[in-house]
């Protein structure tokens, strides 16, 4: 089971829509909302600085648009290489239908360097959708 999922809806010269899935043992949040490229390209610096220190220091990413809000803090759970991933997700549409949550999923340093390469090659436009991060 992949716990970040990242599926390329629509595109033009500006923005993208994006279907962002993230699962945990108990819970998923999809969220389907337009970002621009500097939204993702911000995910994989943030990955790409907790892999250069061997993450040994927490780093989060966050995406904050006018209805949605979601961040992701990468955490090693243990000297072993185990990564704790630490969601909040909250989307205010105001429709009677906001939504609001909070859990974590662990995963290993080889799968964050997957969730990077992967996210390089979205940006490259080589695919449209990016599937990462299984617990192991």
């Amino acid at each position: 089971m992949e716990q970040f999922k990242l599926r390329r809806i629509w595109e033009d010269g500006l923005e993208m829509e994006v279907e962002l899935t993230l699962k945990g043992k108990w819970c998923a949040v999809t969220v389907d909302e337009y970002v621009i490229g500097a939204d993702i390209e911000s995910l994989v610096s943030t990955l790409r600085a907790f892999n250069a220190r061997n993450g040994k220091s927490p780093k989060s990413w966050a995406l904050d648009v006018p209805l949605v809000h979601a961040s992701l803090m990468f955490a090693l759970a243990n000297a072993r290489g185990t990564v704790r991933v630490d969601v909040e997700s909250e989307q205010m549409r105001g429709d009677g239908g906001d939504m609001k949550a909070t859990f974590s999923f662990e995963t290993t340093m080889g799968q964050v360097d997957e969730l990077q390469r992967q996210l390089s090659g979205f940006l490259a436009r080589e695919t449209d959708w990016v599937e990462s991060l299984r617990p192991e």
